[in-house]
C-alpha cells in the first residue's frame, strides 16, 4: 500500500497511499527501510523527541483536561458516580477538583485568563 518518495541520495522522504509522480516506489508494509523512516519520524536522529511526538504530548495535555470535562458532566448529570469509578481514579480526581477550586478562590486572578476552564 505505501508509495515513498526519495531523495536524490535515495532515501525515503515521504509515504504517500496513492502513486504519485514523485512516489512512484511501492514499498511492503514491513520493509525494513520504511519501518525505519517510520521510526525516525517519531525520533529524530540525535535521539531527542520528533515532532510528531511533541505533538502527541502537547495533545495529552489537551485531552486530560477534555476527559476530566466529561467525567464531571457524567457525574452532574448523574450518569455516571464518583463510587463507580476505581478508588485511584476517584483518589486523582478529588485532587484535581481540590487544586481547581484553589484556583477558583484566587477569584480575579483566573477570571482574567480564559484559558483556565474550572468545573
Amino acid at each position: 500500500m505505501p508509495y515513498v518518495s526519495r531523495s536524490q541520495d535515495g532515501k525515503i522522504t515521504g509515504i504517500h497511499q496513492e502513486e504519485t509522480s514523485t512516489a512512484n516506489e511501492f514499498l511492503e508494509t514491513d520493509n525494513p527501510e520504511l519501518t525505519a523512516f517510520l521510526v525516525q519520524m517519531g525520533q529524530q536522529q540525535d535521539g531527542k523527541e520528533g515532532e510528531i511526538h511533541q505533538e502527541l504530548v502537547a495533545s495529552d495535555f489537551e485531552m486530560i483536561r477534555v476527559l476530566e470535562d466529561l467525567i464531571t458532566t457524567l457525574i452532574d448529570k448523574r450518569v455516571l458516580m464518583m463510587t463507580d469509578l476505581p478508588k485511584a481514579a476517584q483518589r486523582k480526581l478529588s485532587q484535581r477538583y481540590s487544586l481547581r477550586s484553589k484556583l477558583t478562590d484566587l477569584g480575579g486572578i483566573v477570571g482574567q485568563n480564559d484559558d483556565i476552564m474550572l468545573p
